[in-house]
């Protein structure tokens, strides 16, 4: 909030509502766009939702071979980050399990414990 400047509160409430309601348009494309059956690593963040919005919007006045080219490249950095993240899971899922056990906790029990 440092650069945002106003001069009351009106103005404040106004930025808040139009921020929640950005928030609120990726959380429900999120929704749509998610399956039910995936996993949580592969699932769409609301910055990728966001960033897949703000690509979709300053491509609308390129060219198709163009707009298609820049649609491609944030596909693709989407895939990056999610398989990243995947594995980034995976890695801390390990070593949770592994400080659990020394601790002598039953990790069978634990939800977020499931590989």
């Amino acid at each position: 909030m440092d650069h945002y400047q106003v001069r009351g509160w009106r103005c404040l409430h106004r930025h808040f509502y139009l921020t929640q309601a950005s928030y609120l348009f990726c959380a429900r494309i999120r929704q749509q766009y998610d399956t039910p059956d995936s996993q949580e690593a592969d699932r769409l963040t609301i910055e990728q939702v966001r960033s897949a919005t703000n690509t979709w919007l300053s491509t609308a006045d390129l060219k198709p071979a163009a707009r298609h080219k820049r649609h491609e490249k944030d596909r693709n950095k989407q895939r990056y980050h999610q398989r990243r993240n995947r594995q980034a899971g995976k890695s801390h899922t390990k070593t949770k399990i592994a400080r659990l056990t020394a601790m002598g906790i039953d990790v069978n029990q634990i939800k977020s414990c499931i590989i």
